[in-house]
């Protein structure tokens, strides 16, 4: 139940901005310096990131159609920040130009032209003033929707600019966050901060619906161990972009889990979503949780592919479990809901380490690369302290070991050497399957669409 990057309807955790901003950077610099694949990856979800950062989809897209040290002008804006449907919309003179300055801390803020395709809305601004800038040049703010609404996905976000002219210009994409597409209404946008200058910057940005048209569906698709069902309501066809409308229901343990959606035309090629599963609104009825979602393809599907064939798959919420270092082995760590599992077959201590032999999934890669096995084993089977069992730190000093590469065995050893209070008692091995879960998750049966 969260955004295409992956995230997801968590809690929000509060964090130091500053802080927050120099591992956004990091995280950054360590996209642009790989390789850049045209191939769909599946993302590898770590518990290393405890605290999910929610930002802007400008800085999900690290490789961009031309160079970013060249200045970019205001009206390639989105162009720049390689928001397709902007460009569509565009090139076909259905950009609404504003001209909305708001100015606070010396800072001046204009929210230069939107747009309203759809379920998809567009922002892009410009700051002027004496602001901070990162080392690339460019300048970061932080900003709310709807008065940072936690019931709306993504409603708190960080964004970075790019230099132009004498300022600065920004962009905001996302999904109308809202069932119900209104033709006219104001997007309430504020930023609270702007190149380290806190402040507030408050617009209601007009945005007006361009037409569009709504396809009723009514297919479902069900899991029974799982206890989900998804039921594909609608499609909403724009100018330049298609939405999918669906709801979700899961059982009260599955209050965080997360549709996502794979779509093909119809000629088995894979469709690019911009964002995928968006929670619009989400109700309890008895013991299970009913959730409206969307999901964004930014491009217009219409005289394009006479069908869409859609491959659902949900990523189900697993809570992590803890195995006591005294319990009888093997002790098998299972999903409840799902396939998988962690078998832990030996703990071994000696005066410095302590050493657990595991096998995950019972040898069965399930269609995934062994490296994403091995960075599971490095990060989700983790040696804590009982009491501190629920706390995500810095893990302890471990290495892992592949046993039997086939069988998917490994041997984490621990460095207890430093631990003063270690005793069987005291530690605990946490086993969190829901980094698998978030990788492999359980398929539905595929939906398909007539466009035509």
């Amino acid at each position: 139940m969260e955004k295409n990057s992956f995230q997801k309807a968590y809690e929000k955790i509060e964090v130091p901005q500053e802080d927050v901003l120099k591992a956004i950077q990091k995280g950054r610099n360590r996209a642009d310096s790989e390789p850049h694949k045209t191939k769909k990856k599946t993302a590898v979800w770590s518990s290393v990131a405890a605290a999910t950062l929610f930002v802007s989809s400008s800085f999900l897209s690290p490789s961009l159609s031309h160079v970013m040290a060249d200045v970019p002008l205001l009206g390639k804006v989105y162009e720049t920040f390689n928001d397709s449907v902007g460009r569509s919309l565009q090139s076909q003179e259905l950009i609404t130009e504003l001209n909305q300055t708001a100015s606070s801390k010396g800072i001046d803020v204009s929210i230069t032209n939107a747009y309203y395709d759809g379920a998809v809305v567009g922002v892009t601004f410009k700051a002027e003033g004496k602001m901070n800038t990162e080392e690339n040049g460019q300048v970061a703010g932080f900003y709310e929707i709807f008065d940072g609404n936690e019931g709306i996905s993504d409603s708190k976000e960080y964004v970075y600019m790019e230099p132009a002219d004498d300022g600065y210009i920004g962009h905001i994409q996302l999904s109308y966050p809202k069932s119900e597409l209104p033709s006219d209404t104001t997007f309430p946008l504020e930023f609270k901060t702007i190149g380290g200058q806190e402040g507030s910057w408050r617009f209601d940005v007009p945005i007006k619906q361009l037409p569009y048209e709504t396809v009723t569906l009514d297919q479902e698709r069900s899991d029974e161990l799982s206890d989900v069902n998804v039921h594909f309501d609608s499609i909403i066809l724009g100018k330049a972009s298609t939405a999918i409308n669906y709801t979700a229901t899961f059982p009260a343990q599955g209050k965080h889990d997360q549709v996502r959606l794979e779509v093909y035309d119809d000629k088995g090629n894979e469709m690019n979503l911009s964002m995928d599963g968006i929670d619009l609104e989400t109700t309890k009825n008895g013991d299970q949780y009913i959730v409206k979602g969307r999901s964004i393809i930014p491009q217009s599907v219409k005289g394009e592919t006479k069908y869409l064939e859609i491959h659902p798959k949900v990523a189900l919420n697993i809570k992590d479990q803890f195995v006591p270092l005294n319990a009888s082995t093997p002790v098998e760590v299972k999903a409840a809901r799902q396939n998988l599992s962690v078998t832990i077959e030996d703990i071994t201590v000696d005066d410095d380490t302590l050493a657990v032999d595991f096998q995950v999934n019972n040898g069965d890669k399930m269609n995934q690369d062994f490296s994403f096995f091995k960075d599971f084993a490095q990060h989700n089977v983790i040696l804590v302290k009982e009491t501190e069992k629920e706390i995500y730190e810095e893990p302890i000093k471990h290495s892992v070991k592949t046993i039997q590469k086939d069988e998917l065995r490994f041997r984490s050893t621990f460095d207890i050497s430093h631990l003063d209070d270690f005793s069987l008692n005291n530690y605990v091995l946490r086993v969190e399957l829901g980094q698998l879960s978030a990788n492999i998750p359980v398929e539905l049966d595929e939906v398909k669409i007539d466009i035509e």
